[in-house]
């Protein structure tokens, strides 16, 4: 019996019925978007790692090749290309091979210097470059990276210094850098290293291109060691501000794979022969 000052609602038998019922709703309600969740989480699971069938370099073996071939380039401060090259790296030993591509090729009357259109690069334009180099000499390019001259700099001070020794004296004064070494053993920082590397394309012709890639071998050689490879992220992250890449957070962290097998050899990276710019 309800008493005079009862402060408390009335519960009839309908009333606790329908709570009941709505409490059960929200129950199922709830258990479903559970249900759900885990369903999708495993459809992804299973789409990212086969449920253990990757192969052992950590590798989608449904999506990712042993190999990947990088259309590697840089620019100088006016978007032209100082240098142009594929770059391969198998990602199961921890190997790569560089070969030099004269920005000078042509492809469907323009060079590929033009086709990268200079400052007003975009990433369409990218693709475009991507598409030429891949078409001219039938290749396929999983990724391409080009780095800035204007950026790269303080970048390259992080992976170290470039040690190379002259056999003679270099000089070189272009219109915007100029750079003077005697003959003899030089540590260079990563502006000096990338006017040296300028200096070596020059008039971009297939001995030169030779030479500049050796240059850029030597260089990857040198700076892929264990010390660089435990900061590989912040590299990454420092290195995202200073280039044009489609290369993302997830494809590095694949390659990290190889990154450290070559930090582990003591020359990974081999200079080749272009056997590109036939027509030059």
């Amino acid at each position: 019996m309800r008493r005079p000052g009862d402060t408390k609602p009335l519960k009839f038998r309908t009333t606790v019925k329908e709570n009941k019922i709505r409490h059960r709703k929200v129950a199922l309600i709830f258990t479903a978007i559970v249900l759900l969740v885990a369903l999708l989480s495993g459809i992804v699971l299973f789409r990212e790692t086969g449920f253990g069938h990757r192969r052992e370099t950590g590798f989608d073996s449904s999506t990712m090749q042993s190999t990947v071939n990088i259309l590697f380039g840089g620019t100088d401060t006016d978007g032209d290309l100082v240098f142009l090259s594929r770059l391969t790296v198998n990602t199961r030993n921890g190997t790569g091979k560089i070969t030099g591509i004269s920005p000078l090729s042509r492809y469907e009357r323009q060079t590929f210097n033009e086709i990268l259109g200079g400052k007003d690069a975009d990433a369409i334009s990218r693709d475009k470059l991507v598409k030429a180099v891949g078409e001219r000499y039938g290749e396929t390019f999983d990724r391409y990276l080009i780095v800035n001259e204007e950026n790269i700099g303080r970048v390259l001070l992080k992976l170290g210094y470039y040690d190379i020794e002259l056999k003679e004296e270099f000089k070189y004064e272009g219109t915007r850098q100029t750079l003077h070494l005697l003959k003899g053993q030089h540590s260079l920082n990563g502006n000096e290293f990338y006017t040296y590397l300028k200096y070596m394309g020059g008039g971009h012709s297939i001995d030169e291109t030779d030479a500049q890639t050796a240059v850029i071998a030597d260089w990857l050689n040198q700076e892929l060691t264990p010390a660089n490879f435990e900061k590989s992220q912040a590299l990454f992250e420092s290195l995202v501000d200073a280039v044009s890449t489609d290369i993302s957070i997830n494809d590095f962290a694949r390659y990290t794979n190889f990154l450290e097998k070559a930090s582990d050899r003591e020359r990974p990276i081999k200079a080749q022969k272009t056997v590109f710019d036939e027509d030059l």
